[in-house]
């Protein structure tokens, strides 16, 4: 399967490149492909994060009321998620989809000889003057990193600031996810020292769109709640003067009632003025 993901986007990157004859080029175009397939299901994880965020306080209400007793606490908190449609599941599923392309990605450029014409295809990122292999692993030995530091160890910590960046936005503020913030960037920083350096930028570039994606469908979905917003005001505006009118309503109800009353008290004191003539 791996095979066949790798030779697929092989066959991708050699038709950008045809077209673009820049290798980081045709990578950071592959990107945006994939991003425009995965659209649907990176809205829905974005949709539900934000979701997520909103209903935090309540949940951290439930998690206070329970804190003694931590099976309530979980009965709470499940029925909680169950009465507002919540997923937790529903953030990890674009990683899930991602992972196997991640993973073909790496294949096809630690193996390019095997998916690509490498005697087409010129793998510098700047092919005129020879710089920056894609290609090419960083060499971290300590022998390496303390007498050369080299420019491909930029790329991991790139990688590893994107992750923090998009995690931050895509992740609530729940502690349980908090370790998962940090941890995340740091993981994909190690990791990336060991990766092609066209894979790093494939990582780099999936998280800038991400995070553009993110604050985009966060800016639209503003525009319709302030386009919402005048309809709602209109409706409690109504709401308020309908509730102006029936105290109202009540008062001349209450004098109404009071009127026979102040004539029964009015009409006893003349039937005893009366008794007392006779």
């Amino acid at each position: 399967m791996i095979d066949a993901i790798a030779q697929f986007f092989g066959v991708v990157i050699s038709a950008i490149y045809e077209y673009i004859p820049n290798f980081g080029m045709a990578i950071i175009i592959m990107t945006v492909m994939v991003k425009l397939v995965t659209f649907p299901l990176n809205n829905k994880q974005i949709q539900s994060a934000k979701r997520m965020q909103a209903l935090q306080p309540e949940m951290k209400k439930i998690q206070q009321k329970y804190k003694d007793d931590k099976e309530k606490q979980n009965q709470a908190v499940s029925a909680f998620m169950k009465e507002n449609n919540m997923n937790p599941l529903a953030g990890c599923m674009p990683l899930l989809v991602q992972f196997p392309i991640l993973i073909g990605i790496f294949r096809l450029l630690r193996e390019a000889d095997l998916f690509l014409d490498m005697s087409v295809i010129n793998p510098y990122l700047f092919p005129k003057a020879g710089l920056i292999d894609l290609l090419a692993v960083p060499d971290v030995s300590l022998e390496n990193f303390l007498s050369n530091v080299s420019i491909y160890y930029l790329f991991p910590l790139i990688a590893g600031a994107t992750t923090y960046l998009y995690s931050q936005l895509s992740m609530s503020a729940d502690s349980s996810q908090k370790m998962m913030l940090y941890m995340m960037p740091i993981m994909i920083t190690v990791f990336s020292f060991s990766f092609p350096v066209g894979l790093v930028i494939y990582w780099i570039m999936n998280n800038v769109f991400s995070i553009g994606q993110h604050k985009l469908i966060v800016h639209l979905d503003a525009i319709k709640e302030k386009e919402k917003a005048p309809v709602a005001a209109e409706a409690q505006d109504n709401k308020s003067s309908k509730d102006k009118l029936s105290p109202d309503r009540e008062d001349r109800t209450d004098a109404k009632t009071e009127k026979p009353e102040k004539e029964e008290k009015t009409a006893k004191p003349r039937s005893k003025k009366g008794k007392g003539k006779k």
